[in-house]
């Protein structure tokens, strides 16, 4: 099992069942990497960057990726918890499937296109994020929050646990269905009798 990366490049390799938790990984670049049942809890990415990469099945709860780069990277069937994205550098592009991102940031940061498919997203900062055409295929926002965000032509149509204030946020054209569109309703003064 590999004990440290002694290179500064890697590219398309292959990294399955490695763990470096709580441990500091400074100014290595990954391009086209799959990391497989990798354990990077608490790791501290520092001047890192990850191009074109896939985590599949990782824990990466409670990394520090102020300083580094994620451009295209996928999280497949991983543990992201506790992450904050919002210092990140540019560019950022990521999305998730099947990923546990509760507790995560993403304040003020440029979503647009971004897949969250079949996520779980417990009580994550979306506030003044741009969210439009985001896709949130079946994936549970429960607790979440949305506050001059976004999210325009973005797709709800399954997500569900999702309270977002019509009158705080931009909608035009997001897509919805019942029964947790009537959770827009909320925010009115109305009476919804039966």
């Amino acid at each position: 099992m590999k004990k440290s990366f002694e290179e500064l490049e890697y590219d398309d390799e292959i990294f399955i069942d490695l763990s470096f938790d709580e441990q500091t990984l400074s100014n290595i670049s990954f391009d086209y990497c799959s990391f497989k049942n990798c354990s990077f809890n608490k790791t501290v990415f520092e001047n890192c960057s990850f191009s074109e990469s896939t985590f599949d099945s990782c824990d990466l709860s409670l990394v520090n990726v102020a300083t580094s780069l994620l451009n295209d990277v996928k999280f497949i069937d991983s543990k992201v918890i506790g992450v904050n994205y919002s210092s990140i550098g540019l560019p950022f592009e990521v999305s998730f499937e099947n990923t546990d991102i509760s507790m995560s940031s993403f304040y003020m940061l440029d979503l647009r296109h971004t897949k969250f498919i079949k996520s779980k997203l417990h009580d994550v900062d979306f506030v003044k994020t741009n969210l439009q055409k985001a896709n949130f295929k079946e994936s549970d926002l429960l607790g979440s929050s949305f506050s001059n965000t976004n999210l325009s032509n973005a797709d709800l149509s399954t997500a569900y646990n999702y309270m977002i204030d019509p009158n705080k946020n931009k909608l035009k054209g997001t897509k919805v269905s019942l029964p947790e569109a009537s959770s827009f309703l909320r925010y009115f003064e109305m009476k919804i009798l039966n």
